[in-house]
């Protein structure tokens, strides 16, 4: 045996236990070491959830802040208020409205937790996107994930509405644009990530959600349905819900929503036959582009996994049953999808990647038609392959559920 060997041999268990209790020291020392950089306390910051812009009376940024109040959700010793404090500076520069927010509260504004920026749709039509959103680009600290979000109207008032389930409707809107991409297609999901992205681009166009609100019963209800179109940073059209139905379909990032399909032809005066609701289940889009000369063609193929979950006069027993209704549903996604189209070729508005798509693949012929893409892409011509399969026909058979027996087909 070696001497090296020996010695460790004859180490004691006491001097085992002294090195494992000196590397242990070691390890709380550098835990304790740990901490921020800045030094900062909890009670010298103000932590914002959401910031509205809108152009004030006499010119300048007019800047809401809506500012969390963890001291008031403690619901269970009787207090009651709401968790959050909205706060309005002004100056001609948006540091500068954020600095005069010390000026309010006495705490310097924190923006980690920033969960939705709201622009008025008036300072957007401006081309103030980009001198806006700079900022968050910049700091370090908001997060790239945050929400960016058009509204009608002026901006701030919408961060006065009380929330409906959140704690605060900073979250509320953070969450809205997200989950109605997701499920009901008639929104689309912006972060200051993806608009730049988007920005960026060959085609230099993006989507942005449009928030609405309306007044029901005494109560201010916002709607996120529709987006707004930014084009070199500047807000150029607006599209309502059901148009937005048919964009994400085109630009395959509709994730599934409802189509509804009118029974049979009602004339001018006649009652209702009432309306099928058929639930899309997953749904992709390809395109190809056919480049020939000075012309442009472009083939969207979509499919649709469906289900049917309201049906009001449709029977689907039999093979052709379900082929008929198959068609209803193409024809109205087919339908969605042209008026989209239609309605960016009419404001020239590329969200479709078509451009950046020939950048990508034949990036001389772009610097050609870069100049005057928007005239180019008003003018394309565009064919549709659409076809649905349906994956379920609902937990009571393919017919509606109410209907007698002796009706059956």
């Amino acid at each position: 045996m070696s001497s090296c060997a020996a010695r460790y041999h004859r180490r004691s268990p006491l001097h085992t236990m002294r090195r494992l209790s000196i590397t242990a020291l070691i390890g709380a020392l550098l835990l304790l070491t740990a901490g921020c950089g800045d030094q900062a306390e909890l009670t010298e910051r103000a932590f914002v959830m959401g910031m509205a812009f809108d152009r004030g009376e006499d010119g300048k940024l007019l800047l809401t802040l809506q500012i969390y109040k963890p001291s008031q959700s403690v619901a269970a010793k009787g207090k009651t208020g709401r968790p959050y404090i909205n706060v309005r500076t002004s100056g001609s520069t948006v540091m500068e409205a954020i600095r005069d927010l010390t000026v309010h509260v006495g705490r310097k504004a924190q923006f980690s937790h920033l969960r939705s920026v709201l622009i008025s749709e008036k300072l957007a039509r401006e081309g103030m996107m980009s001198e806006l959103l700079d900022i968050f680009y910049r700091d370090n600290e908001p997060r790239l994930t945050c929400s960016v979000i058009i509204t009608r109207g002026k901006a701030g008032p919408y961060l006065d509405v009380a929330p409906l389930i959140e704690n605060t409707v900073s979250q509320q809107y953070y969450l809205n644009e997200r989950v109605a991409a997701k499920y009901s297609g008639k929104s689309v999901h912006a972060s200051l990530l993806k608009l730049a992205i988007q920005l960026r681009s060959a085609s230099a166009t993006a989507m942005v959600p449009y928030l609405t609100q309306r007044s029901e019963g005494g109560a201010t209800k916002p709607s996120m349905a529709g987006i707004a179109i930014i084009r070199d940073g500047r807000m150029t059209d607006k599209l309502t819900g059901t148009e937005t139905e048919g964009l994400l379909m085109l630009d395959d990032v509709y994730h599934g929503g409802v189509v509804e399909i009118p029974c049979g032809s009602q004339g001018e005066g006649e009652p209702s036959k009432g309306t099928e609701s058929i639930e899309i289940l997953q749904f992709h889009t390809a395109k190809s582009i056919r480049i020939k000369g000075e012309s442009l063609n472009v083939t969207y193929r979509m499919h649709a996994d469906a289900a049917a979950l309201g049906l009001a006069c449709s029977h689907i027993i039999t093979s052709m049953h379900e082929k008929d209704l198959s068609k209803k549903v193409a024809d109205q996604i087919k339908a969605h999808a042209t008026t989209a189209l239609r309605h960016l070729q009419r404001s020239q508005s590329d969200t479709l990647g078509i451009g950046n798509a020939i950048y990508q693949r034949h990036p001389g012929l772009w610097r050609t038609w870069r100049k005057d893409w928007p005239e180019r892409f008003a003018k394309i011509n565009v064919a549709f392959e659409v076809d649905v399969l349906f994956a379920s026909h609902g937990t009571s058979g393919g017919k509606p559920f109410l209907n007698h027996p002796d009706n059956e087909e």
